[in-house]
């Protein structure tokens, strides 16, 4: 039975107390700089401060140009709104209602506008008796623009963590799942049993860590643009991990239905034997892309080929002895779609460790 501690470590990382220091401090230097320049409403400053702070430097750059881009173009349309309805109620009425359709209408097509009619309605309602329209509009630019500032400065200086390090520990996730997806088609296969929830759990799993590594890469390249990192282009790796699991979904497709028991009998030590050595080199590639250093890759990819190459020798070896002629076609269909899925998880893996070296030789 876990303890708490053990319980509350497997819920918070490192990594989730970095990122709640992060926001504190922004938060408390923007609150700090709000006050000292007297801004009208620095709360702005400090939401946006903390709003910029994300997991990694590229999220809050994102994050720190979009807001940007909102409050800017809404800054606009809400001054100009303003200005042209005057001390009217129904102009200031119909000019809401026009200066929001526009701005919202961009944040549909653009979510880097998404703050925009929040700033409309900031600049055209708030405390319209105290400030002139176009005042009001420069108070919310500057204030985001503070905030932005400070979210920023602490995503870099304060435990900085970069979206290429956070990106590759989900391809290693995915390659995990990967492994015991491919042991689940094997037994059903072999007509050892098949566990669907297992199944579901595993599929879902994999696609959640690949949906993540994709969102990592659009995070890494806005920190290419910004310096922060070198020309390192990672999304040859998520591709190839992509393609990997579409491999092991042509083995899983017939899994419900086991060979016949001859086949099945005969073909199993070379299929166990293949699908060893494919998940002992798709392990190791996993724990290389978590960061830890693994010996003896080249000998496990290696004896994944050389497991393969004898898994096709069996194939064969069966066609040749007719041995399939009597053998239905679901086993026909799941034999040869388990030969050529092991083939191609095995060449994935190879262009897998490849694709890696290259990032590691920019990096």
């Amino acid at each position: 039975m876990p303890s708490l501690m053990e319980r509350l470590s497997s819920l918070l990382g490192p990594s989730h107390f970095k990122l709640g220091l992060r926001a504190a401090v922004a938060g408390l230097v923007a609150y700090g700089l709000a006050t000292g320049l007297a801004l009208p409403n620095g709360y702005w400053a400090v939401l946006t401060a903390v709003l910029v702070v994300q997991a990694t430097i590229g999220a809050s750059l994102t994050v720190a140009i979009d807001r940007a881009l909102g409050t800017v173009v809404g800054g606009v349309v809400g001054v100009a709104a303003a200005m042209l309805a005057g001390n009217s109620a129904t102009l200031t009425y119909v000019a809401l209602g026009i200066a929001v359709f526009f701005t919202a209408t961009l944040s549909a097509r653009s979510a880097s506008f998404k703050l925009a009619p929040v700033t409309v309605v900031i600049v055209l309602l708030a405390d319209p008796s105290h400030l002139e329209p176009w005042l009001s509009g420069l108070h919310r630019v500057f204030e985001i623009a503070v905030g932005g500032v400070v979210g920023m400065a602490s995503s870099i200086l304060i435990l900085p963590e970069r979206a290429l390090l956070r990106l590759f520990p989900f391809c290693a996730k995915a390659l995990r799942l990967n492994a015991g997806l491919l042991e689940l088609g094997r037994d059903g296969l072999l007509g050892r049993g098949l566990d669907p929830s297992a199944l579901d759990r595993l599929n879902s799993g994999a696609r959640q860590a690949l949906r993540a590594a994709d969102a990592r890469i659009a995070e890494a390249l806005r920190e290419q643009v910004g310096g922060w990192t070198g020309q390192v282009d990672p999304a040859p790796v998520v591709r190839c991990c992509r393609r990997l699991w579409h491999s092991v979904i042509i083995l899983l497709r017939g899994a419900d239905r086991p060979m016949d028991t001859e086949v099945a009998t005969r073909v199993a030590p070379s299929l166990d034997a293949a699908v060893a050595g494919l998940n002992g080199h798709m392990l190791a590639l996993a724990d290389r892309l978590d960061g830890q250093k693994v010996e003896g890759l080249e000998q496990k990819a290696q004896a994944a080929r050389a497991a393969v190459a004898a898994l096709e020798a069996e194939a064969e070896r069966l066609n040749g002895e007719g041995v399939l002629e009597t053998a239905g076609a679901d086993t026909l269909t799941a034999l040869f779609a388990a030969v050529s899925a092991c083939n191609h998880v095995r060449e994935n893996l190879d262009d897998l460790a490849a694709r890696f070296d290259e990032v590691e030789a920019e990096r």
